[in-house]
């Protein structure tokens, strides 16, 4: 497809939830609670005028779906702030220096004061019935194998409510996510195809991830992706949390768009949801200017040139890639600078880099394809299990099955049979005693598959390996 033929425009909002210490706005720890919300409280949100007078149509449409909102609070992860009960305190100064250094990756412009503004959101997603952000950069660029993507702004914000259920007339959201920092990057619509889109996420991600700050876990990058095409209308499209699904949800946007005008209807601007299956269903109109006005609880941060001299520039991901591409096969150098587990690999990398990174691109992904609950491994976990096998104590082979069990049971003790250097040197000359043939013609394959049968993944093959040749010589 001519996609500048048809006036394909697109770009791109990328959200990430930070790393930090505390929440936003408050000194709660910003991360999901272990505990059980200990009690619920109830809301209902109405629209508010926005700084120029004016309600939001998007808002105005929540509200006359009447809905009923339900707040699971926890004693652990929630105040008064996120009750609504209480004003924000100042803005989180880590989650602003780690916003700042994104702002100079992408060479964007950082604006000398930064105002928290007010964005109407009542959706249910927070008890206030709007969003606190700031705007900390802009005319940024972000280059591609296509040319430079401009990056129109460069906001820190608070993250909304999680989901817990949803009903006719009510839905229930547990308060521990809410006000967890997030950054977020949007482009002009530079974007040339559906194949350039998932491009340009790819990258801003791995950008963000080179702070070392970005959280881990499904839901903590968001993508929501502008399409129109000539004759069209500009439609949002919410929801990508696979981004090998992105092109095919843009090509499906496309051809919505293309049947409608083919049938002589003009589509309409409007704000849709990715499903599942690569097709998108219609959540409400498109949000206006209307929605923003300022936040009096919090007064404008004042950005010195000293302040920001001190903010440091990460190794870019590009310098990160080319070091791994010394120490990793290509392909899974590429496989670990995407990874949310970017951070950790960098950590565990002198252990065994291609281990390590295998345990994060192939082990993970294969854990979480079968079901396993991934967000439960820490960095804890794998220090112990890495630490371990460098001392002998866990073989490879044993390692997937540590991390389901503790997948399933976070609390489990970290503990395995492994076969000492004395009895498996034992094992190894009964091989070779029994098997003369094999000796003889060196088949070392065939051998090391008799002693991995005895030692049934007790030993590690490393090891294994390296003591019969030591034997055969």
């Amino acid at each position: 497809m001519n996609y500048k033929q048809i006036g394909f425009k697109c770009g791109i909002e990328v959200h990430n939830r930070l790393a930090t210490k505390h929440k936003l706005f408050c000194k709660c720890p910003a991360r999901f609670s272990t505990q059980k919300p200990y009690k619920t409280i109830m809301r209902k949100l109405r629209p508010v005028a926005g700084e120029l007078g004016e309600k939001d149509i998007a808002a105005i449409h929540e509200f006359l779906k009447n809905k009923t909102y339900y707040y699971q609070v926890f004693k652990d992860t929630t105040c008064l702030i996120e009750l609504d009960e209480e004003p924000p305190q100042p803005l989180n100064k880590e989650a602003l220096e780690i916003g700042l250094q994104v702002c100079k990756l992408l060479k964007a412009e950082i604006p000398e004061e930064i105002h928290v503004m007010r964005k109407t959101v009542i959706d249910g997603s927070n008890t206030t019935g709007f969003q606190r952000t700031a705007l900390i950069g802009t005319n940024g660029i972000l280059e591609t194998s296509l040319g430079p993507v401009r990056i129109s702004n460069i906001s820190i914000e608070e993250e909304s409510a999680g989901i817990v259920e949803k009903k006719e007339n009510q839905t229930i959201f547990r308060l521990d996510r809410l006000g967890i920092p997030l950054i977020e990057i949007g482009t002009e619509p530079d974007i040339q195809s559906p194949e350039h889109a998932k491009e340009v996420a790819e990258k801003l991600g791995m950008i963000i991830r080179s702070t070392g700050k970005s959280q881990r876990g499904i839901g903590v990058t968001r993508q929501d992706v502008n399409v129109s095409i000539k004759g069209g209308a500009r439609v949002e499209i919410k929801g990508f949390q696979d981004l090998d699904m992105m092109p095919e949800i843009i090509k499906n946007e496309i051809k919505r768009q293309q049947e409608l005008i083919s049938r002589g209807e003009k589509p309409e601007e409007q704000t849709r949801v990715a499903k599942p299956d690569g097709t998108t269903e219609y959540t409400r109109p498109l949000p206006g200017g209307a929605r923003m006005y300022p936040e009096t609880d919090i007064p404008p941060i004042i950005i010195t040139k000293q302040f920001l001299s001190k903010i440091k520039i990460p190794e870019t991901w590009e310098s990160k890639l080319n070091k791994f591409k010394k120490i990793l096969p290509g392909d899974m150098a590429e496989q670990i600078i995407k990874s949310e587990y970017l951070d950790l690999f960098e950590k565990f990398k002198k252990i065994d880099p291609v281990l390590v990174a295998n345990t994060f691109t192939s082990i993970i992904k294969d854990l979480r394809r079968k079901g396993f609950n991934v967000n439960n491994l820490t960095e804890k976990h794998f220090k112990e299990i890495f630490e371990q096998y460098k001392k002998g104590k866990i073989p490879k082979s044993k390692i997937p099955e540590i991390l389901e069990t503790l997948c399933r049971n976070p609390n489990a003790e970290i503990k395995v049979e492994v076969i000492s250097d004395e009895q498996l040197r034992k094992i190894i000359k009964d091989v070779i005693k029994k098997n003369p043939d094999l000796v003889e013609n060196k088949k070392i394959g065939a051998l090391m598959g008799d002693i991995m049968k005895i030692t049934k993944g007790k030993a590690d093959g490393k090891l294994a390996m390296k003591i019969l040749k030591e034997f055969l010589k």
